[in-house]
């Protein structure tokens, strides 16, 4: 703000025109107006001073004023530096966690590259078993033949296209049973969640294999039908039932067995061979006798010698 003194006024604050006198304090004081002032200063100076002290009162204020704006602006900014810090924090967090996801995502890609690399494993050698079945079971047709037309028995029916096809849809058959585990001795019971029955033996025996399973037979009282377990491959049967006998160290499920799905001839077979194996056990009771192969085995018990 410009300020405009006389000349008067002027040679009054250079000391030319100085009272003899002391001016009053009450002049210097903006509270208090020069008019209500008894010292004999001029009344003009005494405005003027009062005008500049009002002036330096109003840029105290103002000063005030803009130093707790400032603080204000302050505050903001550091909560504004706080924010952007968390912010920062929790990009790096999704950083870190879309990382992880990545490598999670190329884990189950390997994984599934290794799933279709074991079911291309899986179907070649089903492929080969499917091929070695018909072309064994072909063979013994043939051979079969052969020895009929040998024999001189010629009204026998000879080897038609029919018989092929008829062949090679038991062949399939059976390939379709070797993927088929059949389950003995568990319990019939009405409502029965089947599925989870079946899983829990599986448990049991260290096996989580994708399957199917269902009841054969007509409901009897007092007996249980046998349950059929369609798998994926043949190659898991053979791992299933290798781990069967885990089940007899189960109080739930020791009267529970476990066996391949055979036809009605190869029942019978079998049923032959547990008589034989029967009679061997009471024949010779110290030795371990066991069906493999399709014969009856008799090895050495550990740890004991012949007399």
């Amino acid at each position: 703000m410009t300020m405009y003194f006389s000349t008067q006024v002027l040679n009054d604050i250079r000391g030319k025109n100085r009272p003899t006198h002391r001016p009053c304090v009450c002049n210097l004081v903006p509270e208090s107006p020069p008019s209500k002032c008894k010292a004999p200063v001029k009344e003009e100076l005494a405005s003027s001073l009062h005008g500049a002290l009002s002036i330096i009162s109003q840029l105290i204020t103002n000063t005030k004023r803009l130093t707790e704006e400032s603080e204000e602006l302050q505050e903001k900014l550091d909560e504004s530096l706080d924010a952007s810090v968390h912010l920062s924090q929790a990009s790096t967090g999704t950083l870190v966690l879309q990382q992880k996801l990545l490598d999670s995502q190329e884990t189950v890609v390997q994984l599934q590259k290794e799933l279709l690399q074991c079911k291309d494993e899986q179907l070649r050698a089903v492929t080969s078993t499917v091929k070695s079945s018909v072309q064994e079971t072909v063979k013994e047709e043939f051979r079969s033949y052969s020895s009929v037309v040998k024999s001189g028995q010629q009204d026998q029916t000879p080897v038609t296209p029919a018989s092929i096809v008829s062949v090679v849809k038991k062949v399939v058959e059976e390939e379709d049973r070797s993927r088929n585990v059949m389950v003995f001795g568990l319990a019939d019971e009405d409502d029965e969640d089947l599925n989870a029955k079946i899983v829990n033996i599986m448990q049991v025996i260290g096996e989580k294999p994708k399957m199917d399973v269902c009841r054969l037979g007509k409901v009897k009282n007092g007996r249980s039908r046998p349950v059929k377990v369609t798998l994926t491959s043949s190659l898991i049967v053979s791992q299933i039932i290798s781990k069967a006998r885990r089940l007899s160290g189960n109080d739930a499920y020791k009267c529970v067995f476990l066996s391949h799905d055979r036809s009605y001839d190869q029942r019978a077979e079998y049923r032959t061979l547990v008589a034989d194996l029967k009679k061997k056990k009471v024949a010779e009771p110290d030795k371990r006798h066991f069906i493999r192969n399709g014969c009856v085995n008799s090895v050495e018990r550990p740890g004991r010698t012949n007399a």
